[in-house]
Formats: C-alpha cells, structure tokens, sequence
C-alpha cells in the first residue's frame, strides 16, 4: 500500500458518515484518541480495560468519550455495571474501526517505506547504460533492500525523458539530455570515454587508439541518435578533426549496431564501458584529437520529492554506477 493511495478517501468518506448527527463541530474536531478510546470502550465493556489496552488512565478514557459526547450533542455509552453503546455511539463505533484500521494500514505502509522494508522504484535508462551498468548496480540493490522490488525499462534517449515526466519512472539514467527540460532536473554521474567499436579484420582494429582524423569516410552506425550527447560529438570532431561522420544505419539497440558492424556493415562511437557486452570479434578503439566523452547522468522531476526506495537507488548509483577501470 503507499502512503498517498486510495486509502486516504476512504477514511474521509467514513468519517463523513458521521456529519448528520455532528450538530456543535465539524469531524475536523474530532480526534483520532478520541475514536480509539470509544472502538477499545465498545470492544471491552470497560472503561478500566480499555485504558488498558491504549496505555491511558481511567479518568482519561472517560474525559476523551465524555468530550466526544459534547461534541456530537448527544450520549454515545449507557453507563452502568454493563457498558454499552447507545444507537448513535454503535454507528460511530463501526464507523471509528473502519476508519481507524485504514488509517493504521497507511501509517504502517508509510513507516515500511521510510525504513525501506517495501516499496518499489521504476527506472527509464537508455539502452547503452541499462545492459552495461544497470545489471551489477540492480545486483547489489537487491541484496542490500531484498524487500525492495526494482523495475527497469530500456529506453531511448526520448523514452527516458518522456517516462520521467509522466511519473511512469521515478528516475532516468543515461547520457546528458541537455538544458530543455525545465521541468527535470539532471545529476551528473560520472564521463565516460568514448570508443570506436570495429571489426577485428579492420585497418584500425590494430591500434589502442586513433586521431579523430582519421575518423573521416567511415561508414557510421549511429546508436540512439536521438540522445542530445550526439550533437556535442559532431560539433566536436567538425571544429577540432574537421571529420563529418557519414551515417549509413540509424538504430536504437547497442546489440543491433554491433551485429551491423559483426557483419561489416559500417564502426560506431559509444562510451567505452559497453565494451563489456562486446562479442569477441569486435575492438574497441580509443579516439584521440579531440578526446570524446560521454557523460552519464541521473533525471527526475526537479520538484517532485523521490519515494525513500528511489533515494536509496540513487544514493547506491552515486557510489557504485561508474565503471571500476577506463581506458585511456
């Protein structure tokens, strides 16, 4: 249950049960002390046991229904060697136990997720990070909050902002997406570097790294094209390397773009920590004049508080998303 579901209107709706008979106070001004005392009197019979059972004295258990009386203008208990209810007290006996079990159900699923023994967080995260990164950092949160439960959807650069921004995710993780999205607020993670990923049989596949320079007439895959982080690349290699990639395949999956290259159908730029999910056959090869970097962030609404579950998974990201070793 979370602390801001359905549960809240039921409790308004029982206590409105109440208002007809209220002819000096509005249920504003009745307490939740003053509902347990008359459900624990009306469960015991006693005013002794039920100071009892809620750890209050006598004395205050009959000042709490005696007020409550006042309030709704008529007796609610037959007082007497046997306590019972009057009609109007046994309504709002029944009312006082529905209400008092939601609200106890709330409270209690609030204070589970505060203390982080349930809860549930939905990350958007662009398809590059989600299988290079996500799989380790998913592995440690769960072991760390095992009652926790994690959700994760790939996404393009555009999933990931437009999940955020609709609350179907509570955070997105992937490549800078820029300052036009005032409605989001971005931490930065960590820069990765970024590599040309080639065949093995290809002239560059022999060398650590490479000039940008010599970037220039290679057929590119472009992955994830849409993600702001590629502008800054092409503006970068056309002002410092005077190279203009030339694009032949436009794809979404990091696994699409390396069976393309796999088939020899053009190299492609991503941040080196895929390298990891890279088949055998395949290099990645460090570019150089300019250095280009790929910087890895956090989004979320920038004025809509995260759950506990969310800040504790941001919190392990900070500490533990970027990759242990890069290359040069």
């Amino acid at each position: 249950m979370l602390c801001s579901g359905g549960g809240s209107s039921q409790i308004i709706q029982l206590i409105q049960l109440s208002t007809p008979f209220m002819t000096r106070a509005p249920a504003e001004e009745i307490s939740l002390q003053q509902l347990r005392a008359l459900a624990a009197v009306a469960e015991t019979g006693s005013f002794t046991l039920a100071a009892e059972a809620l750890q209050l004295t006598q004395p205050a258990i009959s000042h709490l229904i005696k007020r409550l009386e006042e309030e709704l203008a008529q007796p609610l208990v037959v007082r007497g060697r046997r306590i019972r209810m009057t009609n109007a007290g046994q309504m709002m006996v029944d009312t006082a136990v529905r209400a008092l079990r939601l609200i106890d159900d709330s409270v209690g699923a609030c204070r589970s997720q505060s203390q982080l023994r349930e809860g549930r967080i939905v990350l958007a995260v662009g398809h590059l990070t989600a299988g290079a990164l996500l799989p380790p950092l998913l592995g440690r949160f769960s072991q760390t909050h095992p009652t926790l439960a994690a959700t994760l959807l790939d996404s393009t650069a555009e999933q990931m902002i437009s999940r955020v921004l609709s609350q179907e995710a509570d955070l997105g993780f992937g490549s800078d997406i820029g300052q036009k999205h005032s409605e989001l607020a971005t931490e930065p993670l960590f820069t990765e570097r970024m590599a040309l990923f080639v065949r093995d049989d290809h002239p560059l596949a022999q060398h650590e790294t490479v000039e940008a320079r010599r970037l220039e007439g290679l057929p590119f895959i472009h992955v994830n094209p849409d993600a702001n982080v590629w502008r800054a690349v092409s503006r970068q290699l056309a002002s410092v390397a005077n190279v203009y990639p030339q694009v032949v395949h436009h794809v979404s999956m990091l696994s699409t773009a390396f069976g393309l290259i796999q088939a020899g159908a053009g190299v492609a730029l991503a941040p080196r920590y895929v390298e990891v999910l890279m088949p055998g056959n395949l290099r990645a090869v460090g570019v150089t004049r300019p250095v280009l970097e790929y910087p890895v962030v956090a989004i979320r609404l920038a004025k809509h508080p995260l759950s506990p579950a969310a800040m504790a998974f941001l919190a392990m990201a900070r500490q533990h998303m970027k990759p242990r070793a890069q290359k040069p």
